[in-house]
């Protein structure tokens, strides 16, 4: 399955909706020691097919455990969305047909989601949610270079105040802050299970997907072969977190094996719209 296809072209209107001014817009930082307790994240599963997602329509406020599921034909992600201000999805629609002349209005803030998954793999994230109106969206294109969303795959999701016993966020032992234009990784990463804690410390949004490399291969491999896409691809996507915003954060447990792998954020940037691996935030990284 080819990678690049998670590449937002810049002249589709979703690239111009995410490089818009704007985008940048403060994630609420909601404290997570309301969160405080003993039991474990609710999970959430999530059904991707093409184009539509299942999922539940209302869930309680907390950690939560995002389960992307795809049972589609193409690559998908979750990409979470909160609506400030009494938005709807209408609403959000409407923003993004007309992002190009307005850019990103203040009341969208982006949550991350788990990133890309193949057909018939699944992937995961767990966030804090709080209180409020979400939409799940997938901004993939297809190979004819519209992105899912436009093809109706969106559902919304309604947070309402929790009950009972609170949950915690999983403890990480691995720290990633997403920054222009980089990731700064808090301690080498070993094989094994992991609990990764991905935070965006900049001035605008950043996502972080990571493929492991085929034997021999590097990310300056990975990305000469999504120019072309020719032959089979140097490596294959093995997590991460789509866009979050200002502030945000996700939480992953991830199984490393032994490798080597690619870590690059394909967001458009603010300034220029380049994707941010155009500036640098791409980085390999070896897993013993």
């Amino acid at each position: 399955m080819k990678v690049s296809t998670i590449v937002i072209a810049a002249t589709s209107v979703v690239a111009a909706f995410i490089a818009a001014p704007g985008t940048a817009t403060s994630f609420a930082r909601e404290s997570e020691a309301s969160y405080l307790a003993s039991r474990d994240p609710q999970t959430v599963t999530v059904v991707a097919e093409d184009f539509a997602f299942t999922a539940p329509e209302k869930i309680q406020a907390g950690p939560t455990t995002i389960q992307l599921v795809n049972k589609g034909s193409e690559m998908h992600h979750v990409q979470l969305v909160r609506l400030e201000q009494g938005k709807t999805v209408a609403d959000l629609m409407g923003a993004v047909k007309e992002a190009g002349e307005k850019g990103v209005p203040s009341w969208i803030t982006w949550i991350g989601g788990p990133n890309v998954s193949e057909p018939g793999q699944s992937s995961t994230a767990t966030i804090a949610l709080t209180p409020g109106n979400y939409v799940f969206v997938c901004l993939i294109p297809s190979k004819d270079g519209v992105p899912h969303l436009m093809k109706g795959m969106m559902r919304p999701l309604t947070v309402t105040p929790a009950v009972g016993m609170p949950a915690a966020m999983p403890k990480a032992d691995v720290e990633i802050e997403l920054v222009d234009y980089g990731f700064d990784i808090s301690t080498p990463i070993t094989a094994g299970r992991h609990v990764v804690k991905v935070s965006v410390d900049a001035p605008q949004p950043h996502e972080l997907l990571m493929a492991r490399l085929a034997p021999g291969k590097t990310v300056d491999d990975l990305l000469a072969w999504m120019e072309k896409e020719e032959g089979p691809p140097p490596g294959t996507p093995a997590g991460g977190t789509s866009m979050i915003g200002v502030g945000g954060s996700n939480t992953l447990t991830m199984d490393f094996k032994p490798g080597e792998y690619a870590l690059l954020c394909f967001m458009a940037d603010n300034k220029d719209g380049k994707p941010h691996f155009m500036h640098g935030m791409m980085r390999q990284i070896t897993v013993k």
